[in-house]
């Protein structure tokens, strides 16, 4: 009987030890759970996470030369004097200048987005006006886009002035209105695709540039 006693404790013990090494080891005492490896979290404005922008970051990206002309694709610009150049940090943006003056820092961007475009012509401009509206909170109307040729590019330019209300906050939503702003921007029509280059920001900064700008435009050129 102690024999055959023995051989049944003998096999309960084993069954015991590997019961206990199948579980694997007790997580201690007051120990966080294990969870799986969260991955980074996007960028609510941008919708990117650390990665994603990175990339973009690293995309190739064209910057002025010695003379200040910057080659943009299918067009040379010269960059007005006192234009800062910014490397853009985002897909679209092509080039990117901070400009400064009395009423404090403007942006210029330029944009391209393959030969599509951002869709037809007239809807673009319709949505830029759209984004500002006077004090009072009335729409905009007063805007007469300006069309011309440069190097044999068709080029439409339009300046509209009052509230903005084209921002996003960090969130990605609308965010509230910015009185005192100004906007000219041009779409230069290429075999590529169009490009759309803006100036934006306070009001007298903006109209302080604004031959600046023009000054940007008349010097368009074929890149070679």
């Amino acid at each position: 009987m102690n024999r055959k006693f023995n051989r049944i404790a003998i096999i309960l013990g084993a069954l015991l030890v590997t019961a206990c090494q199948s579980k694997g080891p007790t997580p201690k005492e007051g120990a966080a759970p294990a969870t799986e490896t969260q991955k980074p979290a996007a960028n609510p404005r941008t919708g990117l996470t650390p990665e994603q922008q990175a990339a973009i970051d690293n995309i190739p990206r064209p910057e002025p030369d010695a003379s200040g002309k910057i080659d943009l694709g299918a067009i040379i610009v010269q960059v007005p004097e006192g234009w800062q150049f910014v490397k853009p940090r985002a897909l679209l943006r092509r080039a990117q200048f901070t400009v400064p003056g009395p009423a404090g820092d403007a942006e210029s961007i330029v944009f391209f987005m393959g030969k599509a475009g951002a869709g037809r012509e007239q809807a673009n401009i319709d949505r830029w006006i759209a984004q500002f509206t006077h004090e009072d909170g009335s729409r905009v109307v007063d805007v007469t886009p300006v069309k011309k040729k440069v190097s044999g590019f068709d080029v439409t330019q339009l300046e509209v002035a009052g509230e903005y209300n084209g921002g996003m906050t960090p969130g990605g939503q609308p965010g509230e209105g910015t009185s005192g702003q100004r906007l000219i921007a041009a779409i230069v029509t290429t075999p590529k695709g169009p490009y759309y280059i803006k100036l934006l920001g306070p009001d007298a900064t903006v109209a302080e540039n604004r031959k600046a700008f023009e000054g940007m435009i008349a010097s368009i050129k074929p890149t070679p």
